[in-house]
């Protein structure tokens, strides 16, 4: 099966034409090219990832009111998380 390729021109800034090129000479990527796909193809992963853990909240059960120490300690983790990152 021969898969059509198609081509989109980019523009990037001097500072992401130079992140994308240290990339390639790092060996990371084989070309430019390939490391845009590589971001494009992990974009439509994580998206595929967010679908299905939608989908299987949606399936989990009845909906449960969280209580205001449930938000609590969900809003300290972000704030943990945030802080370490």
């Amino acid at each position: 099966m021969t898969c059509k390729m198609s081509t989109i021109p980019v523009e990037l800034s001097d500072e992401l034409h130079e992140f994308v090129d240290l990339r390639v000479q790092r060996g990371q990527f084989s070309s430019a090219n390939d490391y845009i796909v590589a971001l494009i193809d992990a974009a439509r992963s994580k998206r595929s990832e967010v679908e299905a853990a939608l989908i299987e909240g949606l399936d989990s059960g009845p909906v449960e009111e969280w209580t205001s120490q449930e938000w609590a300690d969900i809003r300290q983790r972000v704030i943990e998380r945030h802080q370490k990152g």
